[in-house]
């Protein structure tokens, strides 16, 4: 029998990722099953569970993934532009398109597992670990605005991560029960503008 290398693992663990993620946004996370993924990906039962011992175990799997992309993605932002605004206002551009191109989104997923699972032995520790990532990535780049004298802030660096976090979540959940006609997308992302050159003391 051929032996089996960590490159072709690590391909189909990937593709078992691609179509959990898949079948997560088509079910919601409560209503997806381990048989789902098994019919999705084409494996054997005993194929999945030598990766996946579970949905859980998928769901966090995906998330990983997703936060490497974020963190390659926040260093861009943080050494690829000369100032610290340019960032940010990169990050909102791409905000307002992905929430006006977004057809379906992971968001609902997360929204479901991060409600559901906040009283849940396990989950509670990996959420509130992922929310101190995603404030660390917007620190970064507010702090990098201080440190240059670009921004002089009216309220601490870390509250102002947090309130940003939180705007750009409650525009994927709106979109979730509203029409994107009616969600003011590109109004809402322009107020936040407004809001962060206010209390970033940016001319």
């Amino acid at each position: 029998m051929p032996k089996v290398t960590e490159d072709y693992k690590e391909k189909r663990r990937v593709e078992i990722l691609k179509k959990a993620e898949a079948v997560f946004i088509e079910k919601g996370f409560s209503h997806t099953t381990m048989t789902d993924i098994v019919n999705a990906t084409g494996l054997s039962r005993g194929g999945l569970y030598h990766y996946f011992s579970n949905t859980d175990e998928l769901y966090q799997a995906i998330i990983h993934e997703k936060d490497k992309s974020a963190e390659e993605y926040f260093n861009q932002l943080l050494d690829g532009f000369e100032t610290a605004w340019e960032g940010l206002d990169t990050y909102l551009n791409e905000v307002e398109k992905a929430l006006i191109n977004s057809s379906t989104s992971f968001a609902s997923v997360n929204l479901e597992y991060f409600i559901i699972g906040r009283h849940a032995e396990g989950r509670r520790d990996f959420i509130s670990e992922r929310y101190k990532q995603a404030i660390g990535h917007f620190t970064k780049l507010l702090g990098k605005g201080v440190e240059q004298g670009e921004f002089k802030p009216i309220q601490p660096v870390d509250a102002i991560a947090n309130y940003l976090i939180n705007i750009v979540d409650s525009m994927h959940i709106q979109l979730l029960v509203i029409d994107k006609e009616q969600s003011y997308i590109s109004e809402q992302i322009e107020g936040v503008r407004i809001y962060l050159k206010r209390v970033l003391g940016k001319g």
